[in-house]
């Protein structure tokens, strides 16, 4: 029995080996395995049951059957009844190539039954111990391939009544799994191909295919395959390319340049040729990079069997060996070339100065030589690749829809005659073959557009967020057990929820934090059930490097993006319903948003007797109020009043009251001085449920009590809402505190209880906090109904 070791790289249509008169009748097969998760797929019968929608699942999550050990190998073994031949197998996938797809097997054929799993024999040693399988190969599964049969077999007729089928490796790398398997009388040929770059013989593949048929031609790791001319009926040849072209001497002005990035493609880091004779290895963002400088730039001279030098344009030097890591010089230094051990093995390959000797980056401006690894894959990218991808951003440049005041419009693109002229440029610098003078109109266009980014968010500074999707405000939510982040259509811009700073998350990072209240927007966390996103956490604490946010913009247009997530979920995004903020995977006009500085807030006043009030403790200082006058106050000695003191500017983080006799007190954000003496008043910037930790009896509220304004013990109050200011009761003994206003002290008494504090929130019946009842609407507050 002659072991044949290949894997097809033909996929034949289902139809096709089905009906071919060569395949095996399946009547009277029975099938055992090494384990299975029969609720998964179906169990055992499907491989043989002619449906494809089910399947054999091995055992995980230690459910299921067998095997105790739910790692690969797994097998299973049919028992065709009797002695049977054949020459070539058909494997089916599971839907979607699904987990446990097969990626390498292994096919073991006896007239003799095969062990069977038991508490002493794991998969694993059941198959280890047989020696050379009668077949052994591969699979690989395209995009949108479907459940096409995967082939393989032996030049050779095969016999026997047991058939193994061993999954060594899969998809998943974990589990094992089969929807049909198929075993056909057709044998296999063997088909050599030979790889030719400039003439030479660089590489050799044999593969196998079904007898009747063409082979599909494979791919060797670092060529590029282009004509392929058979020779005879076992030979083909296959004119190949490197992803680069070559030329035989260096001159700059026919030379072919390229963007040389290292470690997979992952975030393009890119080789730099500096003045000093360095080279660097530096991060270079695509959509951000108007044009790639020269010194970004290199062309490859040589030939594969020779080796290559690399020129950088904007030194004219050659890259060369410096101890470990990298220079220029005058002559440069010769770089053979091997294939990329990486994952992203497409057009990749390393350069080494001895075989088995890589260049390699792992860190920043890092260059070593080590073992191939993620570390050690390079492509070769078009300079011109930046200024489209940067471009390619603007092209539909709109401050349409912007809200008045927002910031970031570009003073280049806001003008139509620009635009039109910067569109055209992008359009003849994307087409196919475009000219070297098209690229570089399109690179001056882009300049002055970066040029005309001058507006942006600055670090220290207030802002709105308004969602552009959703047309709404994002601010924090009212109810204070449950402290999230949310869009509303009651905030217009003025309240001070919807107010946002951003501070450094480290100096010269270019990374972000977002406050909002005084609680830090952290990283992105999934929602239990999944699919509608991603929670945004918030919290008062640094968050390490979780939550710090890169800031872009296209115009008015702008994008938060968590560079420290570790998820998909990295844009701040406008929910579904447009009523929260959550973590998004894709920058869509939901994940997008206007920016307007917060240079005010507003806060509605409650009236009583002839004046109305309010209590406040804001996360930003107030320069200015108007509307009303703001005061601060401590307490006498009989801790039973607050002498109350009139202020026109208010620090953050600082308790204070409004009197007035309008609707709103209009709050200018800005800096102010110190409250001189001491202040009784303190407060709440995300609001307080009451609770066992956080008891009634530690809080005095301001509100009213049988027609009397000042601060008392809650009662029926169930939280203090965000931005109050209260009066921490733990060492004053007194139920309620009355407000001494130049000799004028609101008259309390003592023993009160504040059984409904008309400044307390007001909700409707779905719960959404109301700022402007209608009159004769139906409302909750305090934990009663009531009709304003």
């Amino acid at each position: 029995m002659k072991k044949i070791t290949f894997m097809l790289s033909l996929l034949m249509s289902m139809g096709a080996m089905t009906t071919s008169a060569q395949v095996l009748s399946r009547t009277g097969w029975t099938v055992t395995v090494s384990g299975e998760n029969a609720n998964d797929g179906g169990g055992k019968d499907a491989i043989i049951d002619g449906n494809n929608s089910t399947y054999w699942h091995s055992r995980y999550n230690n459910s299921g059957t067998g095997d105790a050990t739910q790692t690969l190998p797994q097998f299973f073994v049919i028992d065709l009844g009797q002695e049977t031949s054949f020459g070539s197998i058909g494997y089916v996938a599971r839907p979607n190539s699904g987990n446990g797809a097969a990626t390498s097997f292994k096919l073991y054929v006896s007239n003799t039954p095969f062990e069977s799993v038991s508490d002493s024999k794991s998969a694993a040693s059941i198959v280890n111990a047989l020696g050379e399988p009668a077949i052994s190969g591969t699979f690989t599964y395209a995009n949108g391939e479907g459940q096409t049969i995967k082939k393989a077999g032996s030049t050779t007729e095969l016999k026997g009544r047991y058939v193994m089928f061993v999954v060594t490796g899969s998809n998943n790398g974990s589990h094992a799994s089969c929807a049909e398997f198929y075993l056909s009388t057709e044998l296999f040929k063997n088909v050599t191909y030979h790889y030719m770059l400039d003439g030479k013989e660089v590489a050799t593949k044999t593969v196998g295919c079904p007898s009747s048929e063409e082979p599909v031609t494979p791919e060797v790791a670092l060529f590029i395959n282009g004509t392929v001319t058979k020779t005879d009926d076992s030979n083909y040849e296959v004119t190949c390319t490197l992803p680069f072209t070559a030329a035989e001497s260096y001159d700059a002005a026919t030379a072919k340049w390229y963007a040389i990035d290292m470690h997979n493609n992952q975030a393009n880091f890119l080789w730099k040729g500096n003045d000093d004779n360095s080279i660097a290895i530096e991060a270079i963002g695509k959509t951000t990079t108007p044009s790639l400088s020269d010194n970004y730039q290199w062309t490859i001279v040589g030939n594969y069997t020779e080796g290559y030098r690399l020129y950088n344009k904007a030194t004219n030097k050659a890259a060369a060996f410096s101890g470990s890591s990298l220079a220029l010089s005058e002559t440069g230094d010769v770089f053979k070339i091997a294939a990329s051990t990486g994952s992203n093995k497409a057009n990749g390959f390393c350069f080494y100065k001895t075989e088995g000797n890589y260049l390699n980056h792992q860190g920043s401006s890092v260059l070593t030589w080590t073992s191939a690894d993620e570390g050690s894959t390079m492509h070769v990218q078009a300079p011109e690749s930046y200024s489209l991808a940067y471009a390619q951003t603007y092209v539909n440049y709109s401050d349409e829809g912007a809200p008045e005041g927002a910031i970031g419009a570009n003073s280049y693109l806001s003008v139509a005659e620009n635009l039109n002229a910067f569109k055209a440029a992008y359009a003849a610098a994307s087409a196919e073959n475009a000219t070297a003078e098209q690229i570089k109109t399109l690179e001056e266009q882009n300049a002055k557009v970066a040029a005309g980014n001058t507006s942006t968010m600055e670090v220290g500074k207030y802002y709105r967020l308004y969602n552009k999707q959703h047309h709404k405000y994002a601010c924090l939510n009212d109810n204070p057990a449950q402290v999230t982040s949310k869009l509303s259509g009651t905030v217009n811009g003025k309240g001070v929820s919807s107010v946002f700073y951003i501070e450094n998350a480290e100096a010269g990072s270019g990374r972000y934090r977002i406050k909002v209240e005084g609680l830090t927007l952290g990283k992105a966390k999934l929602n239990a059930g999944g699919g509608s996103g991603a929670n945004i956490e918030l919290g008062d604490d640094n968050y390490g490097s979780k939550g710090s946010y890169a800031i872009s913009h296209v115009g008015k247009t702008f994008l938060f993006f968590d560079q420290a997530t570790g998820s998909n979920y990295s844009y701040i995004h406008g929910g579904e319903s447009g009523t929260c903020m959550v973590g998004w995977e894709a920058n869509n006009p939901a994940s997008q948003w206007y920016v307007v500085p917060a240079t005010d807030v507003e806060i509605a006043m409650t009236a009583q007797g002839g004046k109305k009030y309010a209590s406040a403790y804001l996360p930003f200082g107030v320069s200015n109020v108007a509307g009303a006058t703001a005061y601060t106050g401590a307490l006498n000695a009989d801790k039973n009043a607050i002498d109350m003191t009139a202020t026109t500017a208010v620090p953050a983080n600082t308790g204070f009251v409004l009197v007035g006799t309008e609707d709103k007190a209009t709050l200018t954000i800005g800096t102010a001085d110190a409250i001189s003496g001491t202040n009784a008043l303190t407060g709440t910037n995300t609001g307080i449920a009451f609770a066992e930790a956080t008891p009634k009896a530690n809080y005095l509220v301001f509100g009213v009590n049988n027609g009397t304004v000042g601060f008392y013990t809650p009662g029926n109050v169930t939280a203090i809402p965000a931005n109050k200011a209260y009066i921490n009761a733990s060492e004053i003994s007194n139920q309620a505190i009355a407000l001494n206003f130049g000799n004028t002290v609101t008259g309390i008494n003592a023993a009160t209880i504040n059984n409904g504090e008309n400044n307390a929130p007001i909700y409707d019946l779905s719960g959404r906090r109301v700022w402007a009842p209608v009159k004769g609407g139906l409302y909750i507050q305090n934990g009663k109904k009531l009709v304003k």
